[in-house]
């Protein structure tokens, strides 16, 4: 009976041992293919990651872990989001004023044209009443 628990602790230990070599070949060569990736390809990499991220935010309302690991994804989303948002209105306000500013630039030299103009044309309208009073 002894020789037996001997053997089923013996199988029990190489079965542990041989679990523990399988994890860390896969850890090991999950750590050298990332390293790989990380390293010669950078663009495949950034895909990867953005679409595990755009995976992680559609399915973060399934499950309370990945809630909890999106979180700070949705806090930065969040943050560009309002900076996209401020963005936008302070250009279309820079805009409009540029537009306004312009527009009475534009009204004003108008006004000083048609004045000049009507200066113009009075002073030839009597120029030219004063000829036909001389020549009458």
């Amino acid at each position: 009976m002894l020789e037996l628990l001997k053997e089923l602790l013996n199988f029990v230990l190489q079965l542990g041992t041989q679990a523990w070599e399988l994890l860390t070949l896969v850890l090991g060569s999950a750590t050298s293919m990332l390293m790989l990736l990380h390293t010669e390809m950078p663009r495949l990499e950034g895909l990867l990651v953005g679409v595990l991220l755009a995976w992680l935010l559609a399915r973060r309302g399934r499950h309370p872990l990945l809630r909890a690991l999106s979180a700070p994804l949705k806090l930065v989303v969040d943050i560009l989001d309002l900076i996209w948002d401020q963005c936008i209105e302070f250009l279309q306000d820079v805009w409009g004023t540029a537009m306004s500013w312009t527009k009475g630039l534009l009204g004003w030299a108008r006004d000083k044209v048609k004045g000049a103009w009507g200066m113009l044309m009075g002073g030839l309208t009597s120029l030219k009443n004063k000829l036909s009073r001389k020549s009458e």
